[in-house]
This record gives structure tokens, sequence and C-alpha cells, in this order.
């Protein structure tokens, strides 16, 4: 009984920020950002207290009104003059570094239905370009070129391309599953 006093305590104690009060709220924080005068005590009292919460990444740092940052977007926008900035000269360098992000996606999202998972060969593997390196554009001058493979199941930061797909293949490779072995008994 005093769970579900506890959780309707805490529902009820802030229930109304949510819903339908979600537009007035933030016009409200808005305006206290701007002119913390600007609001009911109340309010001002709550939106105090917020303030001493540490930020998102752990610092101490204020929030800002968020309207001029919106609006300033908003004219840029209307500006146009938008510009493509490369973080590299070398286009294709850039491509291939993507392509090896979308080869390690493909082999955790269908690398499933190419493992080998009949033992008895009763069945054939099907076939999923999607798995294959030549698919996103990868040759054999590739092998030896670096990658980043920072924010991968890889234990190394970075790795020749070779050793990639050859990691990548190799778990796919392997038997899943367990073996019977059948003793026959002579009677």
């Amino acid at each position: 009984m005093s769970e579900t006093n506890s959780v309707y305590a805490a529902y009820s104690g802030n229930t109304h920020l949510f819903g339908g009060n979600g537009p007035y709220v933030e016009e409200m924080y808005e305006n206290y950002l701007a002119n913390p005068g600007s609001v009911p005590d109340s309010w001002r009292e709550y939106f105090d207290a917020l303030q001493h919460v540490p930020a998102v990444d752990g610092s101490n740092a204020k929030d800002v009104p968020h309207l001029p940052v919106i609006n300033a977007f908003a004219e840029r926008a209307k500006a146009g003059g938008t510009k493509v900035v490369m973080a590299s000269e070398n286009v294709e360098m850039g491509r291939k570094r993507t392509a090896v992000q979308q080869l390690i996606a493909a082999y955790r999202n269908v690398g499933q239905r190419w493992a080998d998972l009949d033992p008895l060969k009763r069945t054939e593997r099907p076939n999923i370009p999607d798995l294959d390196p030549a698919f996103y554009g990868f040759t054999d001058a590739d092998q030896e070129t670096v990658f980043d493979t920072s924010n991968t199941f890889f234990r190394q930061k970075q790795h020749v391309f070779a050793r990639v797909a050859q990691c990548l293949a190799r778990n796919l490779l392997r038997h899943f599953g367990g073996r019977v072995h059948v003793h026959h008994r002579a009677s």
C-alpha cells in the first residue's frame, strides 16, 4: 500500500509539468530565464531550485533562454547561403570511413542470417550482398588502409581493413549451437 502511495505522490508532485501544460511551463521558463521577476513567486521558487541541479554534462553551467537561439537559427535559414564543410579534402576516404561503419552495422543487423547454423549442411546459406565488402566499394587496394574502430566492439581504436573484414567474417563462420554425439552400445 505504501508503494502505491509513493508512486502516486511522485506522479502528483510533477504531473502539472507534462501533457497539455508543457508549452505553458516552457513559456514560463523562457520568461524566467529572460527575467526572473516576470513570473509568479511560486514558479520563480520552482525555477530557482532547478538552477542548483547540475547540467547533463555534470557541469554547473546555467541554462540560457532558448528563444534567442531558436530565432538565430531561423534567421540563418531564411538568409540562405548554407555551405557544406568537408572535414577532409579526400572525399573518397570519408566515404570509405562511413562504409566501414556500415559494413560493421550490416554484420550486426543481418549477419545472423548468414551464420553457420547448419552443421549438417542441409541448406545453403543465403546470399546477403550487405555482408560483402565489395558492396561498399572496397577492393584489394583497401586491405591495408587503417580505419577508426573506436566506437565498435573491436578492442583497439584502429585496425587495417583486412583485419576488420576478417574478424567480422570469422565470427559468422564458426559453428553455433551444440553438437550431438550418439554412442551405440553393443548388445
